[in-house]
């Protein structure tokens, strides 16, 4: 029974979070991962950037994201400690098992998906796939969504429970991957559980190391012939883009998180 890992980021060695996701797969099935997939995203031209920014438009957020001084997403040296401590992994586990591609819908991984033929194609933080990639697997794809669906889909998805004031639904969800974003099948979820200090970095921490415990479970389950899966009913919540998340969003959320410590 072999997985084949395809992992997201911002670099060839992925981010913490996606290191963290293949060391504990590495940790507990070995040998069975016998490829580890992630890219090294390509710089667009400057002409390309340019068309994209003027067609996005938004240029008021975007100059109040200029003036904010603040990155998206969790701080990425917190999240690392969080996950980490202070024997961070910096390189993508998995030696020469490890491959580099352009895009993960690529000519390149989906050959390298024919050579593998895996039972199980694990996902995390990926660009969406296409079928052509998805389907490779004998068995199952699978992907671990950050975030509890159904009430919370696509982008930023423990950020969003903080901004409607619901920290029950924060939550994380590993699930068959489709053509719907984050909208397969559940294997199964799992609960983010928020303590007073904690902040973006932690809750997403947090989320990471229960998902990676039920991922790694749903994977044995697949292997044992025992995994359920639960229909979604996607008339429930939200999907959400990168779009949505403002800078006013995010000063909403930095005061809900003080006024929840209190």
């Amino acid at each position: 029974m072999s997985i084949v890992i395809l992992v997201g980021g911002t670099s060839a060695n992925g981010n913490s979070e996606h290191r963290y996701l293949v060391n504990a797969f590495l940790n507990q099935f070995g040998d069975q991962v016998t490829r580890i997939v992630t890219c090294e995203p390509q710089p667009l031209p400057f002409m390309t950037r340019l068309k994209r920014a003027l067609k996005r438009g938004n240029y008021r957020e975007r100059l109040a994201r200029a003036r904010y001084g603040k990155g998206y997403g969790p701080d990425g040296e917190l999240l690392s400690q969080c996950l980490f401590g202070d024997t961070p992994i910096n390189e993508m586990p998995g030696g020469d098992r490890v491959t580099v591609v352009s895009s993960h819908n690529s000519v390149e991984c989906s050959r390298i998906l024919d050579e593998e033929q895996p039972e199980v194609i694990v996902v995390y933080g990926t660009t969406i796939l296409k079928s052509h990639i998805f389907s490779k697997a004998k068995q199952v794809t699978l992907n671990m969504h950050t975030g509890l669906s159904p009430h919370y889909r696509g982008d930023s998805t423990l950020f969003w429970p903080v901004y409607f004031n619901d920290p029950e639904h924060l939550g994380v969800t590993v699930h068959k991957l489709v053509a719907d974003v984050d909208g397969g099948d559940i294997v199964f979820t799992g609960q983010v559980v928020y303590q007073p200090g904690d902040g973006e970095a932690e809750l997403f921490a947090k989320g990471v190391k229960v998902g990676s415990e039920l991922y790694i479970k749903a994977v044995q389950n697949v292997f044992d012939g025992t995994i359920v899966y639960h229909p979604q009913d996607l008339s429930i919540g939200r999907e959400f883009r990168w779009i949505h998340r403002t800078v006013e969003a995010e000063k909403t959320v930095l005061e809900n998180l003080q006024r929840w410590a209190q």
